[in-house]
């Protein structure tokens, strides 16, 4: 299964949790792109790297999201990229997408499930099919894990080690969502 994951961070840690994803779903024999989206002070960076990550997303069956979280909405630079997704979502290439989303806050209450929420609206209107974490697997049972939106993790406000919890949880999250993307057409 194509698989892309679109990311944003600031301190390493989402970008920690993209890459566990990555290795998991390789090793699971999944092909997965993967788009770091940089700060929008450069703004030829930032073009180009809009433009491969479109075409990734465009491409890919499953989506996983990460961005810090900003005051309980995705940082600047992963909305600025979502808002150049209007073409592909005026033309229906958005919908029926497998999506589900990962965060790195700085505080326990750094407004992680609003976050993961905000992102949500936007799958709504591009018609997306939402795979949430749930509170069932065992990973979200461990005590630094168990948001049943998506993945979540408290870094702090500088990069410092993600918690091997965060990392077992965004495994299964990432194993989850192509589990559930493969079963379409199933029932």
């Amino acid at each position: 299964m194509q698989v892309s994951i679109i990311f944003h961070s600031s301190t390493g840690n989402v970008a920690a949790l993209a890459g566990t994803a990555k290795e998991h779903l390789e090793g699971l024999g999944h092909s997965v792109s993967v788009d770091a989206l940089p700060e929008l002070n450069d703004i030829e960076a930032t073009r180009q790297a809009h433009e491969q990550a479109l075409g990734h997303l465009a491409s890919a069956e499953a989506v996983l999201w990460g961005t810090p979280g900003r005051y309980g909405a995705m940082s600047g630079p992963l909305k600025h990229f979502i808002d150049q997704t209007l073409p592909l979502h005026q033309q229906g290439v958005l919908a029926d997408k497998f999506m589900t989303t990962f965060v790195s806050t700085a505080s326990n209450h750094g407004g992680q499930e609003s976050t993961i929420l905000a992102f949500n609206n936007i799958f709504y209107h591009w018609g997306a099919i939402i795979v949430p974490a749930g509170a069932a697997g065992e990973a979200q049972q461990k005590p630094l894990n168990g948001n049943p939106y998506g993945v979540s993790s408290v870094s702090g406000a500088q990069q410092a080690a993600v918690p091997e919890e965060n990392h077992e949880a965004m495994r299964y999250l990432a194993e989850r969502l192509v589990t559930i993307a493969a079963g379409r057409g199933r029932g």
